[in-house]
């Protein structure tokens, strides 16, 4: 009797001083998808950083616990999802390039035809030049050569910067028409890593 009285007595005890019967170990562990209350409120657990936030791969989701890995995974999908919206019409773009690519290639193929005519010119002018016995002629030839030289040193740098004008087009136009798909596989694996990250429990 006396040892019933002392069991209910204790009880009335622990009660009365808010004490909770219930062990520590069966309080809420925080990790992703654990609830919380107060808004970008932060905490540490085990070297983890968490951040209560509302999950935005979670439609119509409450407040809960987000590691910084998860958050962060979600910032790049989001970035991702952003970089597809923002790409604009390809098909006006590649347009566009087409018409700067003609116009280069155009323009290549004239400073080529130019170049290699006066190479030529350079090559006979010096040919008569020394065949020629008349010094008045030489010294015609030898200033009309003069000039070509310096034709075809301008025509070479032109050619040049036209050729690799060129390239940078062909490979900015290969690009673009490969953006649309990569924008997508970018979204789906930075989508699938937030997944992974964000998994109640993480």
């Amino acid at each position: 009797m006396f040892r019933k009285v002392s069991i209910t007595l204790l009880s009335a005890v622990i009660v009365a001083s808010g004490i909770s019967a219930v062990p520590a170990s069966a309080a809420a562990k925080i990790s992703n998808g654990t609830a919380c209350k107060k808004v970008n409120a932060t905490t540490t657990v085990a070297g983890y950083k968490y951040k209560c936030a509302k999950n935005p791969l979670v439609k119509n989701s409450k407040l809960t616990w987000l590691s910084a890995e998860c958050l962060t995974a979600v910032g790049q999908f989001q970035a991702a999802v952003k970089a597809q919206a923002d790409l604009a019409n390809v098909s006006d773009q590649t347009a566009a390039l087409d018409a700067e690519y003609t116009a280069a290639a155009a323009a290549l193929a004239s400073t080529t035809a130019a170049y290699d005519k006066a190479r030529t010119q350079v090559i006979q002018f010096q040919a008569t030049m020394n065949a020629s016995t008349n010094a008045a002629d030489k010294q015609k030839l030898a200033g009309a050569i003069s000039k070509l030289a310096n034709a075809v040193l301008v025509l070479s740098a032109s050619k040049t910067k036209l050729s690799a004008q060129v390239k940078d087009l062909e490979a900015k136009k290969a690009l673009l028409l490969g953006a649309p798909g990569q924008l997508k596989t970018n979204a789906a694996d930075a989508k699938a890593s937030a997944n992974l990250l964000c998994a109640k429990g993480f």
